[in-house]
């Protein structure tokens, strides 16, 4: 479970941003929250909903966390002398000089872990890891640059940090080693961490069409979330190849094939098509298929991010995603939220984090106010600022809705009224 995440110096974040999944000592709407696990009576909020005018920052939310969990999975593969994706916040000149910084606080097999990052184009600056058994801190490792501090297993860290470059994470690194301190750490970035962002769609549905190939319980709960969404399909079947650049020849110009073939690229074919259940004029029903690009956008949407939300459910996972209503229609938002906000279906403690431009969602018979957080990006510095609705006082009963409408939060665009022609 997630309990909090930091940005500062990354994209439109210059100062330091957090995002706390902390619920407050708000009492209404009890299925929204779970309890942490980790220390009696703190609770965490099941889900939470970021609203702002576009370009003020919320994708930039989305995009640090899926950084820093690609960093943590893939950067002990890296050469020495390879940069680090670093992006620091461009609207200050002196902020290239200063390091990006992650802060993330999790719950992992009932223990709480606090991560913490900096790094630039070319080096970690700062690592720590700490968790904190029967409630007290404790340290695995810290690092300045490549200065490390253990307080256990001295002995076998200092042998991995001295394998350790300086364009790696320790945290990485560690696990590549099999050290059993970073371990469960390290699952929680790899297993307990979904982020779904709108530029990797094709990626998503090709996942989801293998785990389904690999489990049919998997495949038969995307059957019934379809079924459920009012689809009309009764049934899917899909696959993905890799096909040789050879057999390409004559089927693709030769210039994408020479592209392809420097950057070491394969080409992914996709067989994915869905069948729909049409009640004929003479009573009788029957199965037609229908390949996947002749399919709604919104129904390719919802197959691409169902699964996910599924595996998030199911295993008590934190699912982050960029404008999930993409292509939905409200109804089929509303349903999703309301998965993670059901005691039932979502009995292991799932989170959904997503940003949004669905002002219907903005109701307190959906949401606690602790839910829901606006992003403004400062009209004279470009910076984001991230705040929660909580902080407001707001009444319990306030149509929240047209109170953003009308500017009361802030996070909405100002449009002036100059003609265009």
């Amino acid at each position: 479970m997630l309990i909090e995440f930091s940005v500062k110096n990354f994209r439109s974040f210059k100062d330091e941003q957090r995002l706390s999944m902390l619920a407050s000592s708000d009492d209404s709407l009890p299925g929204n929250v779970s309890d942490s696990s980790n220390k009696k009576g703190e609770r965490l909020v099941n889900s939470a909903a970021i609203y702002g005018a576009n370009a003020s920052g919320k994708s930039n939310l989305v995009i640090a966390l899926s950084l820093l969990k690609n960093l943590v999975g893939l950067s002990h593969q890296h050469q020495k002398g390879v940069w680090l994706n670093f992006q620091p916040f461009k609207f200050d000149p002196r902020c290239a000089e200063r390091p990006t910084t992650f802060d993330i606080e999790f719950i992992k097999a009932g223990i709480r872990y606090s991560y913490h990052l900096a790094f630039t184009s070319k080096e970690i600056t700062e690592e720590s890891l700490h968790y904190y058994p029967n409630n007290r801190r404790a340290m695995v490792f810290t690092r300045h640059k490549q200065n490390f501090d253990f307080n256990m297993d001295k002995k076998e860290q200092e042998v991995i940090s001295r394998r350790t470059l300086e364009n790696t994470l320790y945290l990485s690194t560690s696990v590549q080693f099999n050290y059993e301190g970073t371990m469960k750490a390290f699952e929680w970035f790899q297993n307990d961490l979904i982020v779904l962002d709108t530029t990797a769609a094709d990626q998503l549905m090709d996942r989801v069409i293998d785990r389904m190939n690999r489990n049919k319980r998997f495949k038969d709960n995307i059957l019934k979330a379809l079924r459920i969404a009012d689809l009309g399909i009764v049934g899917v079947k899909g696959r993905v190849r890799t096909i040789p650049l050879s057999e390409m020849e004559g089927k693709m110009p030769p210039q994408i094939i020479g592209a392809m073939t420097m950057l070491g690229a394969p080409v992914v074919m996709r067989d994915l098509s869905f069948t729909h259940s049409v009640r004929l004029k003479n009573g009788s029903d029957e199965h037609f298929d229908l390949d996947h690009m002749h399919e709604s956008e919104g129904t390719r949407r919802l197959f691409s991010i169902i699964g996910p939300i599924i595996d998030s459910l199911s295993e008590g996972k934190a699912i982050v995603i960029d404008e999930m209503d993409t292509k939905l229609h409200h109804d089929l938002s509303e349903w999703i939220v309301g998965l993670f906000h059901d005691p039932e279906q979502n009995s292991k403690g799932a989170q959904l984090i997503f940003n949004t431009h669905d002002g219907q969602l903005l109701d307190l018979s959906l949401f606690r106010r602790d839910q829901i957080w606006f992003v403004e990006k400062d009209a004279e510095c470009g910076s984001t600022s991230l705040y929660s609705l909580a902080e407001f006082g707001e009444r319990k009963d306030r149509d929240v809705l047209k109170a953003y409408r009308l500017g009361r939060y802030g996070a909405v665009p100002f449009i002036s009224d100059e003609k265009v022609l």
